[in-house]
């Protein structure tokens, strides 16, 4: 497990602030690991039997919070 801290400023620290006040994630953690995976599957990162994890957990969680 990695811990760390990271400070948001301007357009990033909205951006993370929206995602929790719109229900698209419970915390600002979760929002952080969601974009995370997001971008792991944009770039080809996530193979195989990672992948399917990774959408599992990320796609449901957002849809849970779309509807």
């Amino acid at each position: 497990m990695t811990t760390l801290t990271v400070e948001f400023k301007g357009v990033t620290e909205e951006v993370l602030e929206a995602l929790v006040k719109e229900g698209f994630a419970k915390t600002k953690a979760e929002a952080l690991r969601y974009a995370l995976l997001h971008i792991g599957e944009e770039l080809d990162l996530i193979k195989s039997r990672l992948h399917s994890r990774a959408e599992e957990y990320t796609y449901s969680e957002f849809k849970k919070r779309r509807n």
